[in-house]
């Protein structure tokens, strides 16, 4: 079986962990996270399958738990949730409607 973890990606890792600080990778793919989140809530919004909506929330769930590692008091964990919950409200309100 082929690897698919390749040494190119493993070198970039490192790169990475030379550059940046453990608390900024956890933001940056909380935020990551956090617009794919938005993304497939826009999605199911604009009337693609209903399995957008279970992919928003699982992605919603990967940018809080990424946010969390932060270790900024909550404060990655607010900004996520002030960013996403308007949109997350309002499309699981429209869901019930379906």
């Amino acid at each position: 079986m082929a690897r698919i973890i390749t040494q190119e990606a493993v070198a970039d890792a490192i790169a990475e962990f030379q550059q940046k600080t453990e608390r900024d990778i956890e933001r940056e793919t909380a935020i990551k996270w956090g617009a794919r989140a938005l993304a497939a809530y826009h999605l199911f919004e604009d009337g693609y399958e209903p399995d957008w909506l279970l992919r928003a929330e699982d992605h919603y769930h990967e940018a809080m738990e990424h946010a969390a590692l932060v270790f900024d008091h909550g404060e990655t964990v607010r900004q996520i949730q002030v960013d996403i919950e308007p949109t997350r409200k309002r499309v699981t309100k429209q869901r019930r409607k379906r």
